[in-house]
């Protein structure tokens, strides 16, 4: 026989009742366990009933139901709650038919096809909202008393104005009888309209953003099945072992939990008890995007503002090094801390940037294309994959080599030039060109040419 909603909720008055007999029923047999004494067992069973008798008497369904119906005024029924926003919060809270339009641009209460309900109020008659909340092929008395009437609780009763009480009382849970904002509330003040007849006061409404813990609870269930469920588990270790697994592995990066309550979260809400007081939140942080790379089309050298930029920490320490360097102190040990602590590492930065752009193999070409501003010699030593015959010759002659050198002195002394503190001449510059030639044939070397396996 099938389970309709009003044998599930005389199987819930009973599991009440039942919870409250227990600890009797455990005095009981404790006392039985140790007597055979037929006298002490009728005295056991006597005290078990007389204590029994006025918990049978509440829990009767039509009694309990009645006292459920009166207290069901001290809570709330609600997807949106007030007291997320501060525990104090006395404003109205709200609950959102259950239906869902049937199109949602946006994610939000509206669009959850099952809304979990939640409860506030006097924490003492949260029993009222389990009874409200049970639901059996999609029926629940809350969206019977939504509909105006009762049906399931007439299998409890045919008093048609018991049940008309029920309904009345029952109803009280679903709304406030009148919406109010609070000053521990986030209200805002929205302009409606301006008078008219030369009336330049505004018309507002007060609005009050309620917080959704209906779809808190939603991402809360999702989060967590996705962390602490079999199936996700199993999916990590395939993943870990490099296994196949059938299906889609679902992950929540960077979440943050949002704590409310404290250490009584049933102080705010029922579903916030049941979350033990966490709410996920998602990272909303911009993506971080990274720049497409392209060749240097529009600059004229590769000796750029990004060059500069990304050797900025060798000019600065090189600068300061020569300006505190005395003629007494310029011997091998200072030449060689010039050498490779701040020139070659600056040629090295010069080396992997031209490796970064000669590896732009899809680019190739580029140098000889009509947009490209770039000096000859700088096109011929970065765009390696240029396919045509000519370009290739001009590039094996390997004549650009001195230049890319050259530039490279004229640049680096362009930097580091402090009229006020030392002189750099010709001198420096023909030095610091010898180091970058020696090291750009060497990184010639390995670098693949066009048309290799």
């Amino acid at each position: 026989m099938e389970l309709t909603l009003s044998d599930a909720l005389a199987d819930y008055i009973a599991q009440r009742k039942q919870t409250k007999l227990e600890p009797l029923q455990k005095a009981r047999d404790k006392m039985l366990e140790k007597t055979q004494e037929p006298i002490e067992i009728a005295t056991a069973n006597r005290e078990y009933a007389e204590a029994a008798a006025p918990i049978e008497a509440d829990f009767n369904p039509v009694n309990w139901l009645t006292d459920a119906a009166k207290r069901a005024k001290q809570i709330s029924l609600a997807t949106h709650a007030a007291k997320f926003t501060h525990s104090d919060a006395k404003a109205s809270s709200i609950l959102v038919a259950d239906t869902a339009p049937e199109s949602q641009t946006y994610l939000n209460t509206a669009s959850l096809a099952n809304k979990a309900i939640d409860a506030v109020g006097n924490a003492a008659a949260l029993d009222v909202a389990k009874l409200l909340k049970i639901s059996v092929n999609g029926e629940s008395l809350i969206k019977q008393l939504q509909a105006q009437h009762v049906d399931a609780l007439t299998a409890f009763t045919q008093d048609t104005e018991l049940l008309k009480e029920w309904q009345l009382g029952f109803a009280r849970a679903l709304a406030d009888e009148k919406l109010t904002g609070h000053t521990l509330t986030k209200q805002l003040y929205f302009p409606v309209s301006t008078a008219l007849n030369g009336d330049e006061s505004q018309h507002y409404h007060l609005l009050c953003p309620l917080f959704s813990s209906s779809l808190a609870h939603e991402l809360y269930h999702h989060v967590t099945s996705t962390r602490f469920g079999d199936e996700p588990k199993a999916i990590r270790e395939a993943r870990k072992k490099g296994h196949y697994h059938a299906s889609l592995e679902k992950i929540f990066p960077a979440t943050a939990v949002q704590n409310f309550g404290g250490s009584k979260p049933q102080n705010i809400s029922q579903l916030n008890s049941e979350r033990y007081g966490q709410s996920f939140l998602l990272n909303c942080a911009p993506p971080h995007y990274q720049a497409q790379s392209k060749p240097p089309l529009t600059s004229a050298s590769i000796f750029s503002r990004q060059l500069r930029f990304k050797t900025a920490g060798f000019i600065r320490e090189f600068k300061a090094f020569l300006a505190g360097v005395t003629a007494q102190e310029n011997n091998f040990k200072a030449r060689y801390q010039r050498d490779y602590g701040f020139v070659l590492p600056i040629i090295d930065v010069l080396l992997n940037e031209a490796a970064i752009i000669q590896n732009m193999t899809e680019f190739a070409g580029w140098a000889t294309s009509a947009e490209c501003q770039l000096k000859t010699a700088h096109g011929l030593w970065l765009d390696v994959a240029n396919p045509e015959p000519r370009f290739q010759q001009e590039r094996a002659k390997g004549d650009w080599q001195d230049i890319i050198a050259n530039d490279f002195a004229t640049w680096l002394l362009a930097q580091l030039q402090n009229k006020e503190r030392y002189v750099l001449g010709d001198i420096e510059h023909q030095y610091v060109k010898k180091l970058c030639l020696v090291q750009l044939k060497t990184f010639e070397r390995h670098t693949p040419k066009h048309g290799d396996a």
